[in-house]
């Protein structure tokens, strides 16, 4: 089944997403290359740092390389089930497909910048417009801080950034297998993004209460004074590679080039 079948069929009969099991498939995976996990977070960590303070496009390049990245962990834990000895250099398979990846962030960086256009149009308006307001104002040269922040209408912007990160939220959840079904289907970048997009729209609120699950697992790993982030952020992407394992079956027909259409005339 190629990867075009492959979404007819997940969107068409639909899927069981199995919660649970996708936690304790990620602690199980963890456990058994703790040591190697620990160390991929620790290098992925050094090198998205290093990579940040590159002038000019370095928040970019940081977010292509992680990407690229975190597929590395997919792979790792492709070869733990399958048992065909999974080295550190699995961490770096991702760059096989660094173009797709690429072009896949990429876009996803050009959806957020249209999500928070209004927010930063209003936001600038409501600035400047405080800005006007307290130059004719009379008190101007000596307001009180609360004066002060009355002059900017903060409390109109708040709708605004609920809705803008709601969106956020969204377009980072149903994208968030794009970048592995661009790696083990070999697909182009927008065939993998449509692919993400149709399968996890079907449990969208599913993957968004396995989210809130492993952010609040995170949180604890913060409050263990930050060390348990080696064990919690590793164990977040083993637990959603169980879910992209079970759903999408990358064993079944990894590698295979699928012709570059879209999916936008097939089933939603």
């Amino acid at each position: 089944m190629n990867l075009q079948e492959k979404v007819q069929h997940l969107t068409s009969n639909g899927y069981e997403f199995k919660f649970g099991h996708y936690l304790s498939k990620g602690w199980e995976l963890f456990g058994k290359k703790p040591g190697h996990f620990i160390g991929f977070f620790v290098l992925t960590m050094l090198m998205s740092i290093v990579v940040a303070f590159i002038p000019l496009i370095g928040s970019i390049a940081a977010q292509i390389l992680g990407a690229i990245l975190m597929v590395g962990y997919y792979v790792f834990c492709q070869n733990i089930k399958l048992s065909t000895s999974p080295s550190f250099d699995d961490l770096f398979k991702g760059f096989s497909s660094f173009g797709r990846i690429a072009i896949i962030q990429l876009i996803l960086l050009a959806f957020i910048i249209v999500i928070m256009l209004p927010l930063f149009i209003y936001g600038f308006s409501v600035f400047f417009s405080g800005i006007f307001s307290a130059i004719k104002d009379p008190m101007y040269y000596d307001p009180t801080p609360a004066e002060v922040f009355q002059m900017f209408d903060f409390q109109a912007l708040i709708p605004l950034m609920v809705i803008t990160y709601l969106f956020l939220i969204f377009i980072q959840i149903i994208y968030m297998f794009a970048a592995p079904v661009a790696h083990f289907y070999q697909a182009s970048a927008w065939q993998s993004m449509e692919a993400s997009r149709k399968v996890i729209q079907k449990r969208f609120f599913h993957f968004f209460g396995l989210i809130i699950v492993l952010g609040l697992i995170n949180i604890l790993g913060v409050l263990c004074l930050f060390v348990g982030l080696l064990v919690t952020i590793p164990l977040t992407y083993t637990t959603m590679y169980a879910a992209f394992d079970d759903i999408f079956n990358p064993d079944e027909n990894s590698g295979i080039e699928v012709p570059d259409e879209s999916f936008e005339d097939r089933a939603h």
